[in-house]
């Protein structure tokens, strides 16, 4: 299972590789090292990290497109990797989420 730490070691990945790659990648390396912040912030990160996704990824689609979008911007480049590993775990809780929540559905009011 995908806890906060997985998250937190992708998202330093795409920290550092975003930061090799050079000045045009700053923004991006301190957009990721912001959420990294925000992460460790947390007094209960699984929870957060479940949430946010469960957010970014509602369903498959969601996941498909966001990842298009990543090879497009950065095709043939090591930092769509990095950025795919993390999504790709992402997408695992939301996946493992959403499966929870379809298992216990709706509540019944008598």
């Amino acid at each position: 299972m995908v806890d906060h730490k997985d998250i937190e070691l992708a998202q330093v990945k795409v920290i550092k590789t975003a930061l090799r790659k050079g000045r045009k990648y700053v923004n991006l390396a301190k957009n990721y090292g912001d959420y990294l912040k925000k992460l460790r912030a947390e007094k209960n990160p699984n929870d957060y990290i479940k949430t946010i996704a469960v957010k970014m990824f509602p369903n498959k689609e969601a996941y498909t497109l966001r990842l298009e979008n990543y090879r497009k911007r950065y095709a043939d480049n090591d930092l769509c990797t990095s950025l795919e590993e993390l999504y790709k775990l992402y997408y695992q809780i939301a996946k493992e989420e959403n499966r929870e929540s379809k298992s216990i559905g709706p509540a019944h009011i008598y």
